[in-house]
């Protein structure tokens, strides 16, 4: 502020406030304002050479710079912690994928238990009915043939010898074809 200036404001009675608003229409008045502060919003005034300060003081210079190192430091831990939240998403959409993938090939399974079992269930029905009905049919079956496949069936989906049991157990005695 200028000696001329300062002259004005001496003697008399005023409240920093009216010497501040004073000095700030004087400031404007010559043009001498150039900037604010970003830090602490005081006027920055344009010295007579060279250009205008960014920051009113160090301490608001060393503070912008410290603000602005941790909004850095929270941009990276913000864009970590979300990648770590949609790797856990995924991790936890592969889980549920794999878990429902393991589900239905254990109900496979057990339906083709099933079906096996109604299946030979349904060759024994089959070759104990012959068996009760012509019994002749067992003994003179051809290696090749519709009895020879279905007893085949009935040993390959239950245990070997199956077929021999089943025939003995119900009274036959002749000879088993292969």
């Amino acid at each position: 502020m200028g000696k001329k200036e300062n002259r004005q404001l001496i003697g008399l009675r005023m409240r920093a406030s009216e010497i501040k608003r004073r000095r700030h229409e004087l400031d404007k008045k010559y043009g001498r304002i150039d900037g604010v502060c970003p830090i602490c919003g005081k006027l920055i005034r344009k010295p007579k050479r060279g250009p205008t300060a960014r920051f009113c003081s160090s301490s608001c210079r060393q503070t912008y710079a410290r603000r602005k190192q941790e909004a850095i430091e929270f941009r990276k831990n913000k864009s970590a912690d979300l990648a770590v939240g949609q790797l856990t998403e995924q991790v936890n959409d592969y889980r549920g994928k794999a878990d429902r993938i393991r589900k239905r090939n254990l109900n496979a399974q057990q339906e083709i238990k099933q079906v096996r079992k109604t299946s030979r269930l349904a060759c024994m029905f089959q070759l104990k009915t012959i068996l009760e009905r012509d019994p002749e049919l067992i003994e003179n079956a051809p290696s090749n043939g519709y009895l020879a496949g279905l007893m085949d069936d009935i040993d390959r989906q239950g245990r070997s010898g199956d077929v021999e049991r089943l025939l003995r157990h119900n009274g036959y005695m002749g000879p088993i074809p292969r």
